[in-house]
């Protein structure tokens, strides 16, 4: 090819793909390969991020055990046939209450030079840095949420850039250009792109509460805080509501970035994209579209890639 079908030649991606279903994860390998084999060209996926089940420092959402919690050599073979950086993804804000997990623990013994730990647990930050020196570490946006729920400065990131070596905004920062422009690092800042929350939501933090305490032990679980799971999802969380635009058609006013906003972030400096969609097979595969949709701007190429999703 002389021309490169990437729209945002310098950008690279996360997507999250690891520990997810066999499926998808072959999937991408042909789409890697048949971009490679068919179009010239490498995609820009700098990285896969999840946690394995069973791992106690997992703060996403719940996971469907595509994987057992016994660490094998079948996990050894996954990881090693991985052609990216691995993020594994412990953002459980109460991770340091469970430093000694023999999963989790197993996981970080496991990954490269070059990989590393999504974190939201200050404790678990110390005894990354101190156990295992050579990952990478990543402020994730249940860090920053827990941190700054209503509003976040240009001195709190800039805080976090001096503690961690990649920063994630919060979603709802996405399209703050004048604080984004002050931050003193942008090429170690990640934005998520197309996270499935609400603008503003009033209730984000009880969300990512909730996710927390499913993945600890049942012992260790808040009944106040799973006593309000029903409240959350029937009544509290804005997902389900709709705005009104001026056009008079009915929306959710999701934090969804169109491409030109994409494309005013990489402008300004921001390389690194992440796409959603831990938790379930369907969500992986819109995890992978969103990637293709904004990184390749040739339709037809777009269009023979996604074949294989």
């Amino acid at each position: 090819m002389d021309t490169t079908p990437i729209r945002f030649e310098k950008a690279v991606f996360t997507l999250p793909l690891l520990f997810g279903s066999a499926m998808n994860h072959h999937g991408i390998s042909k789409i890697q390969k048949h971009a490679e084999v068919k179009f010239n060209f490498k995609l820009p996926i700098d990285s896969y991020y999840g946690a394995p089940w069973g791992c106690l420092w997992n703060g996403g959402r719940p996971l469907v055990p595509h994987h057992d919690a016994v660490i094998n050599d079948h996990t050894i073979t996954y990881l090693e046939s991985i052609d990216a950086h691995k993020y594994v993804t412990c953002t459980n804000y109460m991770a340091g209450n469970y430093l000694d997990d023999p999963v989790s623990n197993k996981i970080m013994e496991l990954l490269s030079d070059g990989d590393g730990v999504i974190i939201t647990d200050e404790r678990l930050h110390t005894y990354i840095k101190k156990t295992y020196p050579k990952l990478k570490t990543k402020s994730s946006i249940v860090k920053v949420t827990k941190d700054q729920p209503n509003k976040r400065t240009v001195d709190y990131y800039n805080q976090l850039l001096d503690l961690y070596d990649y920063v994630v905004l919060h979603p709802d920062d996405n399209n703050e250009l004048d604080v984004i422009s002050q931050l003193n690092d942008l090429s170690r800042v990640e934005v998520l792109i197309d996270e499935r929350c609400t603008r503003n939501c009033p209730v984000r933090d009880l969300h990512y509460d909730l996710n927390a305490q499913h993945n600890v032990p049942v012992k260790d679980q808040d009944a106040n805080i799973l006593d309000q799971e029903e409240e959350l999802f029937g009544k509290l969380c804005p997902r389900e509501k709709s705005i009104m635009q001026k056009n008079g058609k009915w929306k959710l006013d999701i934090l969804v970035n169109t491409i030109d906003e994409i494309g005013d972030l990489y402008e300004l400096g921001i390389h690194r994209f992440k796409t959603s969609g831990r938790g379930s097979p369907i969500h992986e595969i819109h995890a992978v579209n969103r990637f293709l949709d904004v990184a390749i701007e040739d339709e037809q190429i777009r269009n023979t890639l996604e074949y294989f999703t």
